[in-house]
């Protein structure tokens, strides 16, 4: 029986359809996030242990959760595709040097990998959207946006995957600030496939951005049944709703979506327990009483610690925030150690750790414990350079606020006055960003002789 192709005309390394069949449908739970995409992919490798695809495929996807508990299973699929390279191809050899170099601490060049894979074989939405990832964690919004660019005229309507590749795009458009654009380009997406949670988080950024606070609940609300039920991306899109109500004034209620959708009960996801954290410290910014639930998000990442301290930079700083709010200063003190040590060690992650991590922690330290001085000298320098620790602009603006808060509490009031007319001036319809420039303004009115 001869070798066979996927749905969009790619060779693959396996002679069973029934493989075949499971590997698109863990691509189907990749793009989508219903589901579990590694416990399909499993059920591939059972039907053809020697499937090489498969064995990359499980091994990007445990990578694609930037956690390091997931590491020997990365080790052994990569051990596993490897020892298969007699029977491989050349996309798929492109696809686990991807893997290799990730594992060795080389993202970009990870991602320089699956280019190398995309300018042969144009039509492989996996290399595409492990790539994307890639791009978001490292904070690379131009790769975000002209990686899918570069493919996108090779694809079609008729071709599976396609909606997901405009997705895709709209996301990157949007973290570009073409913010017309994406929200076109994500709408189009979801024409033709409703139930795509990345499309429309893509259009939920837009409407963030552009402060139509109003008209992203709405949005969310309306679409509820096309990304909330048994989705794993939910409560990030939770969260998202849960800004808007903050922007509105409405801490009450992003509370309770922190208690009923964000973080309902214990998780040892990262990525879910650093939206629990973000939103947190933005409650607590804006002097909301969050009682008991920063020791609860606390535990979760102490439990992780020992694990995952010094991995990932941008997960690291989303632990001391829990770390801070409640009040554990061994962890915070171990974790700081940790990042003082990561910079030292080879690695993408180290030179994230010190460019942003290291001296955003220092900075987000000061303020937990009154420094509010401190806290702006060591926010000042990083501020525009904190893309290059990953996330979206959504996220990063918790650096904004924070840094904006402190100059209020230091009495740099010339400085507090100048980040909120910035903020009003990009969101001039944003309750939270007029609130701001009062706050800011009553400072500086008060006390005129602090612009001397």
């Amino acid at each position: 029986m001869s070798l066979l192709k996927d749905a969009r005309g790619e060779a693959v390394s396996t002679t069973s359809q029934r493989a075949l069949e499971h590997y698109e449908e863990a691509l189907w739970r990749f793009h989508s996030y219903f589901g579990d995409p590694v416990a399909v992919i499993d059920a591939a490798l059972a039907e053809d242990p020697d499937f090489v695809l498969g064995h990359a495929f499980r091994a990007t996807m445990l990578l694609m959760m930037t956690e390091q508990r997931y590491l020997p299973e990365v080790r052994a699929s990569l051990a596993a595709a490897e020892a298969l390279f007699g029977r491989a191809n050349d996309r798929e050899r492109g696809l686990v040097l991807a893997v290799r170099r990730w594992l060795a601490g080389d993202w970009r060049g990870a991602a320089l990998a699956w280019d190398a894979v995309l300018a042969e074989h144009p039509r492989d939405p996996f290399a595409l959207q492990a790539a994307h990832l890639s791009d978001f964690y490292l904070g690379d919004a131009v790769s975000l946006r002209d990686r899918i660019a570069r493919v996108l005229p090779e694809w079609s309507e008729a071709l599976p995957s396609y909606s997901y590749v405009l997705g895709m795009y709209a996301f990157g458009l949007e973290e570009c600030n073409q913010y017309a654009l994406a929200e076109e380009t994500g709408r189009r997406a979801l024409a033709l496939e409703p139930r795509d949670p990345w499309a429309i988080h893509a259009v939920a950024h837009v409407m963030e951005m552009q402060a139509r606070f109003d008209e992203g609940i709405h949005w969310y609300r309306e679409r509820e049944a096309d990304w909330a039920p048994d989705n794993g991306f939910a409560f990030h899109n939770w969260w998202h709703n849960a800004l808007y109500h903050l922007e509105r004034g409405e801490s009450a209620q992003a509370l309770a979506l922190y208690d009923a959708r964000i973080y309902p009960e214990p998780s040892e996801m990262s990525l879910q327990l650093l939206d629990a954290s973000a939103l947190l410290w933005r409650l607590q910014l804006l002097g909301t009483d969050v009682g008991g639930r920063w020791a609860a998000l606390a535990d979760a990442w102490e439990a992780k610690a020992a694990d995952e301290n010094g991995y990932y930079a941008f997960n690291d700083v989303h632990a001391l925030m829990a770390f801070l709010g409640a009040g554990r200063d061994a962890a915070v003190e171990c974790l700081l150690a940790e990042l003082e040590r990561t910079v030292e060690a080879p690695g993408i992650n180290a030179t994230m750790t010190r460019e942003v991590g290291l001296p955003l922690a220092r900075a987000l330290i000061a303020f937990a414990r009154g420094r509010y001085g401190e806290a702006v000298d060591a926010l000042l320098p990083i501020r525009t350079l904190a893309h290059r620790f990953g996330g979206s602009h959504a996220q990063r603006d918790l650096l904004s606020q924070t840094l904006l808060t402190a100059a209020i509490r230091a009495g740099r009031h010339g400085l507090a006055r100048n980040l909120a007319n910035e903020r009003v001036m990009h969101k001039p319809h944003s309750p939270l960003a007029r609130r701001y420039r009062e706050q800011a303004q009553r400072a500086v009115e008060t006390e005129p002789s602090a612009l001397a």
